[in-house]
């Protein structure tokens, strides 16, 4: 330890001796150490990081599916079998994440989000309340009878603005009265990983508060709407409980078919089945693990590319301190240090300085984590991001660790060259003399790697920005940006079918007759694939499946002339009109792929017919195609264009719809009237979330935008990085080559000569890296054409667009020109007399 002392104290020492590159390695390993640190933070609050439940590690989730769907729902009545008869678990409660609720009476009303539960919920998760309570049994065992909610933290400060008393006291939800018996905590917000629920009902509660979706819900075995989560007992193993439901599975399979096992029309069955998985594995949902690990994994490539353009500043740099330093070493060697004693020296002084980059670079990831919850956009209303992003203990820890790592790996190299010094040649050089200069191939292969990683960063850079471009409004189909969007969520309970279609009629004209509006549309969801797709079995006349091949295709409902709106062009047919009501007959309208795939293509699609359900797969309806749209990416900005058709608002039961006005003046002067105007007609309708379209946009586009800042950020650091770099080679290599230069120039040599020997030297290292680079930039765009992301990461953009590759390298070798040129202009005037009398 003594020695160990003494090696940090005189590498200190060593290290203020150059301050000037002290100071440039150290802030080159902060970037890179702390944009790691920042991503590792991020990545640890939304994988990593158990939820707020006692003992996590002995809870286990279970899904129903198939092959082709593991993570699925089951129905409600199957949970309740499942909870009575297996063995293994101390608890089993039920859940369903996603819900809409209206909390607050009129005029006061907020749209929130929440999830229907069990009356076991939170004992079995182990929730520890803010205040209250949880469910008794008693209200969660006949529907409608005990109306009771659990709040949360947020919305018990927000609507109860924090009352210590609130339990006991009633809320409005849905317009209905219930009693609240909790409070949750404030780290505890719901099943879904990101996203915050802030209100929990019994699902006997339901049918009262939301009776189109809640009746027929609670006894349908049809119905599949809840995943399920347990606690194993004591003593039982994961694999036991595996076991179990397995034998379970085939009891409910042979019990119940029509639920556990889909018959095809083909001929075919496809059986459905249990999936267990540790609490760990369901932090984000099983689904999207492998797009979360793959986006994690791309993150943590662009900032290592970083860290590893500044490692190879610091190899470089630790490579000119051991030239430097031959005569020291050479000595203590002389002296009897041993060569391993002159690596742990050398060793030691580049951890310091990757712990002082750590230090340094945990105070950037705080900042850069700041900076990113303070970039997020306003959510609509009732959506609340719940990630709890903070460096904490397992982040320093983490960032310790590696950055002693990277100081060991990236300064092993130089330790090991330095400590080979051939005693007999130093000792015997005359110290005013400048050594004799080899070449030395790993320095000239850092230059190499230096410009190919940043010439990969700034490729991936360029690709994503472009696509960023692209996902506008204006690009997506819509008729234009000048366009307010609003949320229209009807009462369940007050209206009937036919008062729900008058009142969307009602809505359009008053909305239309407010003055600088062109069109009012409506639809379900939102164009684009961004905030909600909606997938319906479907059922097309004449069209047998394929064994394997499923019919959940993305479907919409839409007002009357959206697709004329929103100028969608129609290659054959007709768009939807106020004719297409009840009482009229069924219509849809496809898109190209469906047309082709399904219908037997463009021509021959009007007049064919495919089947809408509703509630169960008995009530169906024949609906007959009436137009094709052109595909575009309008529909979904996913790389292919998947078949879609659309349904007429008029013609069904939606309470849930997006209303679009385009405007001819700037929309936001039209938020205040259109607010007012849906408050004529509904006082209990959350209007609170009118936004314009680019407001909506910028939280569509924001996984893009993050993308595309981190790897624009990225690219320049590294820019930086490789200018700094490749300067400090070619000014290191002119430094030690001053003597031969003036010898060059005694003997007749011109500037201009000295001038392009010394650009040759950088830029034949530089053209290498840049090849180099170009391949690694090929490589990179299959990449990311290929993660398996739900949304591309290349939009619009060519995988190999010239443009982007061209430019770039152009940059790239612009930069590296000029970092030559400084060196190679100060070789160009070395005074030769001054260089020859020091020899």
């Amino acid at each position: 330890m003594e020695s160990l002392l003494q090696d940090v104290r005189y590498g200190v020492r060593m290290l203020a001796k150059t301050r000037g590159l002290t100071l440039i390695a150290i802030l080159s390993l902060a970037v890179g150490i702390g944009g790691n640190a920042a991503i590792f933070s991020l990545v640890n609050s939304i994988l990593f990081r158990p939820r707020a439940v006692e003992q996590p590690h002995q809870l286990v989730a279970l899904y129903g599916g198939d092959r082709g769907q593991p993570y699925q729902s089951v129905s409600y009545p199957s949970y309740l079998e499942l909870r009575e008869r297996n063995e293994v678990l101390s608890g089993l409660a039920a859940y369903s994440v996603g819900w809409q609720f209206k909390a607050g009476g009129a005029n006061d009303v907020e749209q929130v989000w929440g999830e229907v539960v069990s009356g076991n919920y939170f004992e079995v998760l182990g929730v520890r309340l803010h205040l209250g309570r949880g469910f008794l049994p008693e209200e969660d065992s006949v529907p409608g009878r005990n109306p009771v909610v659990v709040i949360g933290f947020e919305l018990w400060q927000r609507k109860l603005a924090g009352d210590p008393g609130a339990v006991g006291k009633t809320f409005t939800i849905n317009g209905q009265p219930v009693t609240v018996v909790g409070v949750a905590s404030q780290r505890y917000s719901g099943m879904m990983g990101g996203w915050a629920a802030e209100v929990w009902v019994p699902a006997m509660t339901l049918p009262l508060l939301d009776p189109s979706r809640g009746e027929g819900r609670l006894g349908s075995r049809g119905s599949k709407w809840v995943a399920m989560i347990g606690r194993l007992k004591p003593g039982t193993t994961f694999a036991t409980a595996r076991a179990r439901f397995d034998l379970l599975t085939k009891e409910l399979q042979s019990a119940y078919p029509d639920e556990w096992i889909d018959r095809r029309d083909d001929g075919t069955t496809r059986e459905s089945f249990l999936t267990l998985l540790p609490e760990s594995q369901t932090r984000v949902h099983p689904a999207m693990r492998a797009p979360a690990y793959a986006l994690a994994a791309l993150l943590f490539v662009i900032v290592d590319l970083v860290l590893v353009i500044a490692c190879i500043n610091l190899a470089s740099m630790l490579f000119a301190r051991a030239l430097a330093r031959r005569n020291e070493i050479a000595v203590r060697l002389a002296l009897g240090a041993g060569r391993p004693r002159i690596v742990r020296q050398l060793l030691t002084e580049s951890v310091l300085l990757s712990l002082c980059g750590a230090a340094i670079g945990a105070t950037l990831a705080i900042w850069g984590l700041k900076a990113l919850v303070a970039s997020m956009p306003a959510l609509p209303e009732g959506i609340r991001v719940a990630v709890d992003i903070h460096v904490d203990w397992s982040v320093l820890l983490y960032t310790i660790g590696f950055a002693t790592l990277t100081g060991m790996l990236f300064g092993l190299a130089p330790a090991l060259h330095a400590s080979r010094s051939a005693l007999s040649s130093v000792l015997k050089e005359d110290g005013a003399v400048t050594p004799r200069v080899r070449r030395s191939r790993v320095r000239q292969s850092l230059v190499v790697a230096q410009v190919a990683f940043s010439l990969l960063l700034l490729i991936g850079a360029g690709l994503v920005l472009r696509s960023l471009e692209n996902v506008r409004p204006t690009r997506l189909g819509f008729a234009s940006e000048n366009m307010l969007v609003a949320p229209v969520a009807l009462d369940d309970r007050r209206l009937d079918r036919a008062r729900v279609q008058r009142f969307y009629e009602d809505l359009s004209d008053k909305v239309a007759a407010l003055p600088g509006v062109k069109a009012v549309s409506l639809v379900e969801g939102m164009p684009g694939g961004f905030m909600s797709r909606s997938r319906r079995s479907t059922e097309i006349e004449g069209y047998v499946a394929r064994a394997g091949e499923s019919l959940e295709l993305d479907a919409a409902i839409v007002g009357p002339l959206y697709f004329t709106n929103m100028k969608v062009p129609l290659l054959s047919g007709r768009d939807f009109t106020r004719q297409d009501r009840a009482g009229a007959p069924c219509v849809a309208i496809v898109n190209e792929v469906f047309a082709k795939r399904y219908l037997g293509g463009l021509a021959s699609a009007p007049g064919k017919r495919l089947a809408r359900f509703e509630g169960s797969r008995e009530q169906k309806t024949m609906c007959e195609v009436v137009g094709v749209v052109r595909d575009d990416q309008w529909q979904s900005i996913n790389a292919q264009v998947r078949p879609f058709y659309a349904l007429p608002l008029l013609q069904s039961d939606e309470r849930r719809m997006t209303l679009l006005v385009e405007t001819a003046v700037d929309p936001t002067a039209l938020t205040s009237s259109l607010r007012a105007s849906i408050r004529v007609l509904d006082p209990n309708m959350p209007v609170t979330d009118v936004q314009t379209l680019a407001e909506y946009f910028r939280v569509a586009a924001y996984p893009f935008r993050l993308l595309g800042g981190v790897m624009a950020a990225s690219g320049a650091l590294a820019l930086l990085l490789s200018i700094i770099g490749i300067y400090g080679i070619v000014a290191h290599s002119v430094a030690q080559r001053q003597r031969e230069v003036g010898i060059r120039i005694a003997l007749g040599a011109l500037h201009s000569d000295i001038l392009k020997l010394v650009l040759a030297q950088g830029m034949v290292l530089v053209s290498v890296g840049l090849m180099v680079g170009l391949v690694l930039g090929l490589a990179l765009t299959r990449v990311l054409t290929s993660m398996p992301l739900d949304l591309p990461l290349l939009f619009g953009v060519s995988a190999t667009d010239v443009a982007t590759f061209g430019g770039v390298t152009l940059l790239l070798g612009t930069v590296a020109l000029a970092a030559c040129i400084i060196p190679a202009r100060r070789a160009a005037k070395v005074d030769p007399m001054s260089i020859l009398r020091d020899a």
